[in-house]
């Protein structure tokens, strides 16, 4: 009766095991959901590019990237463009957008989705939407770029920041 206890014991005990090291599988990497850098302009303004997605999903995830021109020297930029990258790691990915109906949906991938967007005379570049991973993913990711023309003298080169395993 005893071995016949144990080895329930010792049973339910792999079963709590195998299911926990399959959890701290399934959490993969340390995960950052949120990316911001800035740059200083000629001028005083500052460039500032931004990438967000959700920490935990289910079966969808939101995400959220922006080019911005902050300060008023000008206010307004002549152009400004944002790419967000969008990337299912270990699985298939598919993406819609909640803004900028002009904005290009591009896949490198099943995995991987590139959203871009130009504003003109504008202080903002914005793009959002949810991304929709496959069961096989591991964790997403969001690298947002940005770039543009501020006035016929400052042109900003891509500037990027990532969210994502770390």
């Amino acid at each position: 009766m005893l071995t016949k206890a144990r080895t329930g014991l010792m049973a339910v005990v792999a079963v709590v095991a195998s299911t926990l090291a399959c959890l701290v599988v399934m959490a993969g990497p340390a995960h950052a959901t949120q990316a911001s850098a800035s740059w200083n302009l000629v001028g005083g303004d500052r460039w500032q590019v931004n990438a967000w997605h959700c920490g935990t999903y289910w079966d969808s995830c939101a995400w959220s990237s922006s080019t911005k021109l902050l300060g008023s020297n000008p206010y307004n930029a002549q152009s400004i463009s944002n790419r967000a990258e969008l990337e299912s790691h270990g699985g298939s990915l598919s993406i819609s957008l909640s803004t900028h109906p002009g904005a290009t949906i591009t896949f490198t991938s099943s995995s991987l989705g590139k959203v871009t967007w130009t504003n003109w005379n504008a202080w903002i570049s914005d793009n959002s939407g949810v991304m929709r991973p496959s069961w096989s993913t591991f964790w997403v990711s969001t690298r947002s770029c940005g770039w543009g023309r501020v006035n016929s003298s400052i042109y900003v080169s891509e500037k990027c920041v990532y969210a994502g395993a770390f």
